[in-house]
C-alpha cells in the first residue's frame, strides 16, 4: 500500500471514528481503583479439553491408521474497557501429547516436528492464540463499532473462521465490526497465521509454498427476525478471490430455508502454479441449499449441494476450501466434509435427523451421498454419522460435555495428493472404506 493510499485510510477511519469520540468525552473522571472498569469488569476463563480421533483408511495404498490423543489446557483473559473504549484479551493453550499413530498429523491435534509422518514427530505444544487490543466505540443503543489489532482467533468473520481442534487458528493483524441495528459490515486485514496444530507463525503461501503477503475481506450481514443474509468478499493479495454468500429465511417458526454459494477466482499468481497444484484451472463454484423442520424435540434437514470446478488438463478438478496456507476458510454447507462432494461436477445430497431427549442429551445421524462422472465411470460415494452429545445437569459439572462421533464412509482410492482417483487395469474407478471416530471431553468454568 503506497503512502497517498495510508493517508487516504487513515481519514477514513477518522471520519468513522469521530462522532463515537465526541460520545467517548462525555465519559467522568474515574476517582477509585473499585471503578476502574478494565480491572473490574475482567473475565478469566480455564478451559480443559481432552480429544481423541482415529481413523482407519485405504484411500491411499494400503490401510492407514490415523490416531491422535490430546490434552488442552487453555486460559482465555477478557478485560473490561478503559474509559468504556480500550482493552485487551490474551488467550494461552497448552496442548499434550497422550498417543500418535504414525499418520497423525491428518488429524490436526498434535505439532508435527518433522518432515515425515511418524510417530516420533507427534509433539505437544505451547502459545499464546490472542493477544490483542481492542476498542468498543458506542454513539447509541443502535450504533458501535469493534476493532481488535493484534494476534485473534475469530470463530467466523468475513471470509475466515477459526476452528478449535486441540486449538484454534490465529491470524495477526486487524478486524473492525460496523453495527447499526440489523446490519452490520465486518472487515479484516491478516499479514501472518498460526495453525491450529503448530506453535510457529507463518507467512500465508500458495500451494506450491510461494508467499502471499496479506489476505484482506469485507462483508455485509443482515440479521432480521426471519431473514438473515451475509455477502463476503476476500482477497489473497495477487493470489485468489474467494466470494461467500449466505441466506436463511424462516417463512415459519418451525422451518428454516437457505442457500449458499461460494466461489474462488483465481489471480496470477494461482494461474502461474504448476497445474498439479491447482485444484481448478479457471474459477470454481460450490452451491448449496438446505431445508430444516423442527417439530418439538426432533429436528429433520435435508441438503442439496453442486460443484463446479473443472480443470483443462483432464484431471479431476474440485473446489478448494482451503486455498491459501496457514489460513481457513469460511465453509458451511451440509455438503462440507473434508476432500469429498465438492469435486467437479459433483452432486452432493444430505441428510441429518437429530432429538433432544431432554434439554442436556443430544443424538443426530448425518448421512451424505455424492455423485459425479469421470473417465467413464460414475463415481458414488457415501457415509453416516452417528453423534451424540452430553451435557451434566449437575451444578458441579454444568459445564462438563462429552461428545461422540463415529463415521463410516464409502469412497474411492486417490494418489497421494488425495485428489486424483485411482483405476484398476480395467478403466474402473477402485474403492476404498474409511471408518472414524472422534471422541471429546470439554471442561470449561468461570474463574472471575
Amino acid at each position: 500500500m503506497n503512502d497517498s493510499a495510508k493517508i487516504f485510510s487513515y481519514i477514513i477511519l477518522l471520519a468513522i471514528c469521530f462522532p463515537f469520540m465526541i460520545k467517548a468525552n462525555e465519559y467522568k473522571p474515574i476517582n477509585s481503583m473499585e471503578n476502574i472498569s478494565i480491572i473490574k469488569d475482567s473475565q478469566l476463563d480455564l478451559s480443559l479439553r481432552n480429544r481423541f480421533k482415529y481413523m482407519n483408511e485405504n484411500e491411499v495404498g494400503p490401510t492407514y491408521i490415523h490416531t491422535a490423543w490430546a490434552q488442552t489446557i487453555g486460559l482465555d483473559y477478557r478485560s473490561g474497557l478503559w474509559m468504556d473504549i480500550l482493552g485487551f484479551d490474551v488467550s494461552y493453550v497448552d496442548v499434550t501429547r497422550l498417543a500418535a499413530s504414525d499418520y497423525f498429523a491428518s488429524r490436526d491435534l498434535l505439532w508435527n516436528n518433522g518432515s515425515e509422518f511418524k510417530s516420533s514427530n507427534a509433539k505437544g505444544y505451547s502459545k499464546f492464540n490472542q493477544r490483542y487490543i481492542k476498542m468498543h466505540l458506542r454513539y447509541d443503543e443502535n450504533l458501535s463499532y469493534d476493532i481488535k489489532y493484534g494476534w485473534q482467533s475469530p470463530t467466523e468473520l468475513a471470509v475466515l473462521k477459526s476452528t478449535y481442534e486441540s486449538a484454534k487458528n490465529s491470524y495477526l493483524g486487524y478486524s473492525g465490526i460496523i453495527k447499526y441495528k440489523e446490519i452490520s459490515f465486518e472487515s479484516l486485514y491478516f499479514n501472518r497465521g498460526i495453525e491450529r496444530m503448530s506453535p510457529h507463525e507463518e507467512k500465508f503461501l500458495t500451494r506450491d509454498r510461494k508467499v502471499v503477503d496479506y489476505i484482506a475481506a469485507g462483508g455485509l450481514n443482515y440479521k432480521g427476525k426471519n431473514l438473515k443474509g451475509s455477502y463476503n468478499y476476500g482477497y489473497a493479495r495477487d493470489y485468489i478471490e474467494r466470494h461467500v454468500l449466505e441466506l436463511s429465511y424462516s417463512p415459519y417458526s418451525d422451518i428454516k430455508i437457505g442457500t449458499q454459494i461460494y466461489g474462488n477466482i483465481p489471480l496470477d499468481m494461482y494461474r502461474d502454479m504448476p497445474q498439479s497444484r491447482q485444484a481448478a484451472n479457471g474459477n470454481a463454484w460450490h452451491y448449496a441449499a438446505d431445508i430444516r423442520i423442527q417439530q418439538e424435540a426432533l429436528g429433520l434437514k435435508f441438503g442439496l449441494g453442486y460443484t463446479d470446478a473443472s480443470k483443462s488438463d483432464g484431471s479431476l478438478g474440485y473446489f478448494d476450501r482451503h486455498p491459501v496456507r496457514n489460513a481457513r476458510w469460511r465453509l458451511n454447507p451440509m455438503s462440507s466434509a473434508a476432500y469429498h462432494y465438492q469435486r467437479d461436477g459433483e452432486v452432493a445430497v444430505t441428510g441429518l435427523i437429530d432429538y433432544q431427549y431432554e434439554k442436556n442429551l443430544y443424538s443426530a445421524l448425518q448421512l451424505n451421498y455424492g455423485q459425479f462422472n469421470y473417465k467413464n465411470n460414475t463415481f458414488k460415494t457415501g457415509e453416516i454419522n452417528i453423534i451424540n452429545a452430553w451435557k451434566f445437569d449437575d451444578s458441579k459439572l454444568k459445564d462438563f460435555t462429552i461428545f461422540t462421533k463415529l463415521t463410516k464412509a464409502w469412497l474411492y482410492k486417490t494418489k497421494g495428493d488425495r485428489a486424483q482417483p485411482e483405476f484398476d487395469h480395467s478403466g474402473r474407478y477402485e474403492r476404498g472404506n474409511t471408518i472414524a471416530a472422534d471422541i471429546i471431553f470439554d471442561y470449561k468454568f468461570n474463574i472471575f
